[in-house]
């Protein structure tokens, strides 16, 4: 099956981030190859690429501006940044994390953002949980006291401050990640 040229239209930019499939990708370059028509569109929309990254990321290195694949590169980083950092990756995908921080000083400086916002969250949720411990331990007690009072089976009340225990754990840390 032949490629025409208003299906490349669709497949050039992600031919030039590196995204098709190998079929897919050898199909576009032999369309390529014989369609003088869309190689200069290629031309067009992979400088019209190279100037938007230059513009918006001034700071990288003109090597990552101009190398096709260096933005598949990057979108695997960012993809899976959060992971690496919880150690939640295969060492593999660990491997071309660390080989592509090492190359990359945006990539070293988002790393270490990120395990430093991990810090202060870690950080922030302790020194919260220490400080509305106490008090909402004598809350809820006082709550289940007063539900006894009331006629309440004591389980019925202990799975009642369960709940709300987890409640106001999770609104904390939404609270905190919102920050």
């Amino acid at each position: 099956m032949e490629i025409t040229c208003v299906q490349m239209d669709v497949l050039l930019s992600f031919y030039i981030e590196g995204e098709l499939s190998d079929s897919l990708k050898t199909k576009v370059e032999e369309h390529l190859k014989e369609c003088s028509v869309c190689r200069a569109k290629l031309n067009i929309i992979s400088s019209l690429f190279t100037d938007v990254k230059k513009k918006l990321c001034p700071e990288e290195d003109e090597v990552y501006s101009t190398n096709i694949h260096s933005s598949h590169q990057y979108r695997f980083f960012k993809k899976n940044l959060s992971a690496y950092v919880d150690n939640e990756l295969p060492e593999e995908d660990n491997v071309k994390i660390r080989k592509y921080t090492i190359g990359n000083k945006k990539a070293r400086k988002e790393l270490e953002d990120t395990y430093r916002v991990k810090r202060i969250m870690h950080d922030s949720f302790r020194k919260t949980m220490s400080e509305s411990k106490p008090d909402f331990i004598k809350k809820v007690m006082k709550h289940v006291d007063n539900e006894n009072e009331l006629g309440f089976n004591p389980l019925i009340s202990v799975a009642f401050a369960f709940v709300m225990t987890v409640i106001l754990i999770s609104a904390i840390v939404i609270y905190v990640l919102s920050l």
